[in-house]
């Protein structure tokens, strides 16, 4: 059984999936929950909360002096253990070896230096690959919903990776009058941060439904025709699931952390990676048509 730690942001646990998706099973995802949930309805993995008393422990001197029954089994079990958490002289790594002593442990970089070039899936790869262990990224089959809605999520949690708010409330104008349904959606991260009277408006004059976590939009997105989104969890999800994606991207470099596939698209300010606001609205919906 392979079993993969990682407890980084949801964007770089997304790029890890289709290493993961090349793997063999069973495995399992010991990650932030959501990232697990996520892992299991990906990959057909089996969750486990990396935040567990047991988990946490790990990085302690003297490690969990006990296990339930299921951590047991899962070391007991493993016969790779890949991990973005620890260095090979740390406590982390010392007690996974003694409770998985039967297991190859494998200890991955979570993420290239800024001047590295390399793509994240690929730099994984290669990480992968100096250890002995050949992984082709396997991108996930395409999904065809031609009467499916072109759902709309205009949020995320870095301002400077959001398109302007209003540029999203026009592209939906343009769209709904050229009779395509539109499915607006927002998180709690929107909640906190829009005016009482933009949430009304896309509540009430774009019919969109607010949701607490990107896991929670997963049947939604197994649905649509279409997604559109800035750099944030719901457009790695959708990317990830086979969903035609169209990714409005600024100061993010679709060559290092962009999703890949054929049924990705990117629109980018014009010269490369930049501004978000340079991204015009005839480029995203000159992408659309396209």
């Amino acid at each position: 059984m392979h079993v993969v730690f990682h407890a980084g942001p949801l964007s770089e646990f997304m790029l890890l999936v289709p290493l993961m998706r090349a793997m063999d099973p069973p495995m399992t995802a010991v990650a932030p929950w959501q990232r697990a949930s996520l892992a299991a309805r990906l990959l057909g993995a089996a969750p486990m909360d990396i935040e567990m008393f047991e988990f946490t422990r790990l990085h302690s001197a003297d490690g969990p002096s006990r296990v339930s029954p299921a951590v047991a089994e899962l070391f007991t079990s493993a016969r790779r253990i890949v991990s973005f958490l620890g260095s090979e002289e740390d406590a982390w790594s010392a007690n996974v070896r003694r409770l998985a002593p039967d297991a190859e442990l494998v200890l991955l970089d979570p993420r290239p230096s800024n001047d590295d070039a390399r793509h994240f899936t690929e730099w994984h790869r290669v990480q992968l690959k100096q250890k002995g262990i050949a992984l082709d990224p396997a991108e996930p089959e395409p999904l065809f919903n031609p009467t499916g809605p072109i759902v709309v999520h205009p949020g995320g949690s870095a301002i400077k990776r959001c398109w302007p708010i209003d540029r999203y409330e026009a592209l939906i104008q343009k769209l709904l009058s050229a009779g395509l349904p539109v499915k607006a959606v927002f998180g709690e991260v929107e909640l906190e941060r829009w005016s009482a009277d933009r949430i009304a408006y896309w509540t009430d004059e774009l019919q969109a439904e607010s949701f607490r976590a990107s896991d929670a939009l997963t049947p939604l997105l197994q649905e649509a025709r279409l997604f559109i989104g800035n750099d944030a969890g719901p457009m790695h999800i959708a990317a990830q699931l086979g969903t035609p994606t169209l990714a409005v991207l600024g100061p993010t470099d679709p060559a290092k952390t962009g999703q890949r596939g054929g049924h990705i698209r990117h629109t980018v300010p014009p010269g490369g990676p930049g501004r978000i606001e340079d991204v015009t609205l005839d480029a995203v919906l000159a992408m659309i048509i396209a």
